[in-house]
């Protein structure tokens, strides 16, 4: 190395550091940008089968895909029920059997 003193060789290795921890950071948040998101909205949702957790008359809530939603149905459903989503309606999901 040069003629370098103690107090400046670390500041320049502390300033590495950085340098290197903000380019690594950088990059883990583009990868993560471009990675496909495992939740479903909308119309992918109507793929997906669903669980009766809770029902009550034409109302109650479903476990799709690890997550609880709010569902309705024309049917005769019980707690354990297969149904599969037939719309979704906002926040609320209609449900039918098989």
């Amino acid at each position: 190395m040069a003629d370098l003193t103690l107090p400046a060789t670390i500041a320049a290795l502390a300033m590495a550091g950085i340098v290197l921890f903000a380019v690594i950071k950088i990059g883990w948040g583009v990868a993560l940008w471009f990675k496909p998101s495992r939740f479903r909205i909308g119309q992918q949702m109507q793929t997906e089968p669903a669980t009766v957790q809770d029902w009550s008359d034409n109302s109650g809530f479903v476990d799709v895909g690890g997550e609880l939603w709010r569902a309705e149905s024309k049917d005769a459903l019980a707690p354990g029920d297969i149904v599969r989503v037939a719309k979704v309606k906002g926040l609320t999901l209609e449900v039918k059997k098989g």
